[in-house]
């Protein structure tokens, strides 16, 4: 009797003390994330000032989004060191390629909605434009196809047409701000590089395509219908569109480049005595496009993960259909549908981007089996390797966690 009274007790005991263990476990779970958070603050802030030590770059930025969405930053160095300007988490720096992401974002919330389809052919929307008949591959042309770069285009840097053009109109101090259209004029007739549906051949022109049909379906233009659909979802406001010489609290960035970069007027310091570029960065479009900082970088690319950008079934498209490129031993690399999507030992499968304009470099990724997310931006595009500088980034906060 004895000891079934015992267990009587034993048990009623256990139940009473479920809420009070319960109780404590929220404030305990609260303190392991404070504590996991300043690891991973301590490791980012390490990481910032390492980079900027190399004096290789005036200023680097980088951000962490830890796996409950917390949001880690980190600065060092300078913003604009003409100006005195330390680096901060609200600096906007270009973005450069990881536009694309964005863009792709916005392209995938239409084809959820029902506006474009991935596999149907564009060549309709456009019954109204002749030139579109004239691009390679354009009786085939899907936005799949132009997503994945396999739609056979030529990079625009690699065109006669348009490096006389550019160069043409710099040094007769004309705007060179080109619309899409006129960007997609220097391929125009031009054979494609592949067949419909072929091998990978990075093209911004592919995306430039890829903007145009969000503004032929949505009737708005593509920086309307990227707040609308995507960055309305991402909050904050540091993500700006990069279509005019004034960008509010940007960094100064520095360029290195060849004799006709230097007459391009695309070499040294990018903005002038009052703090705006001195070139036109419109012609981007949807292949960059964006001042922004790795915060926001970070952030979008852990949201579309998370399924708070896109529905989950289409971010799962979105990283799925993708195409294999050549990549180091060990080392799984495909691009996807705006997206890298790597497996690499140590880091898993991971989405991410780089970006580059002349004077800055970006490159941010979310860790799928960590749910972790990272950037890092530098205001030099001839400083430490973005690549590199992202893998330690993580690295470090990953051993953190």
């Amino acid at each position: 009797m004895a000891a079934r009274r015992q267990d009587g007790l034993t048990r009623r005991a256990l139940v009473a003390a479920l809420p009070v263990v319960g109780a404590l476990a929220g404030p305990a779970r609260a303190l392991a994330a404070d504590a996991r958070a300043e690891r991973v603050r301590g490791a980012a802030l390490d990481f910032a000032r390492q980079m900027q030590a190399t004096g290789r770059t005036p200023g680097v930025s980088a951000a962490v989004v830890l796996p409950d969405g917390g949001l880690v930053t980190a600065t060092a160095g300078w913003a604009d060191p003409q100006r005195r300007l330390p680096m901060t988490p609200s600096t906007r720096l270009m973005s450069g390629s990881t536009g694309k992401s964005f863009c792709a974002a916005t392209a995938m919330a239409l084809v959820q909605a029902g506006k474009l389809g991935l596999d149907a052919k564009l060549a309709p929307l456009f019954r109204d434009e002749p030139w579109f008949e004239r691009l390679p591959n354009a009786p085939a042309l899907t936005l799949r196809m132009l997503l994945e770069h396999r739609a056979g285009f030529p990079q625009f840097l690699d065109e006669f047409g348009f490096q006389a053009a550019f160069l043409r109109d710099s040094l007769l101090g004309r705007d060179t701000g080109y619309s899409p259209r006129k960007m997609l004029s220097f391929i125009l007739d031009k054979p494609p590089l592949t067949p419909p549906n072929g091998a990978h051949h990075y093209s911004d022109l592919h995306y430039h395509v890829v903007g145009l049909a969000i503004e032929k379906v949505t009737g708005e233009g593509y920086y309307a219908a990227l707040r609308r659909l995507v960055l309305s979802r991402l909050g904050g406001h540091d993500v700006l569109p990069a279509n005019a010489k004034a960008i509010p609290n940007l960094a100064a960035g520095y360029a290195q480049g060849d004799l006709i970069a230097a007459l391009d007027g695309e070499t040294g310091r990018s903005l002038d005595d009052h703090g705006v570029l001195r070139k036109n960065p419109s012609l981007e479009y949807t292949g960059g496009g964006l001042a922004l900082t790795p915060r926001a970088l970070a952030m979008f690319y852990w949201k579309l993960a998370h399924g708070l950008i896109v529905a989950p079934a289409t971010f799962d498209e979105m990283v799925n259909s993708s195409v294999k490129l050549p990549a180091p031993p060990g080392v799984d690399s495909r691009y996807g549908l705006g997206l890298f999507v790597t497996r690499r030992e140590g880091f898993g499968r991971y989405i991410s981007h780089s970006g580059y304009y002349p004077g800055y470099t970006s490159n941010g990724a979310c860790y799928l089996d960590h749910g972790v997310a990272a950037a890092v931006q530098f205001n030099t595009d001839h400083g430490p390797d973005v690549y590199e500088a992202l893998r330690s980034l993580s690295g470090a906060v990953l051993k953190a966690l």
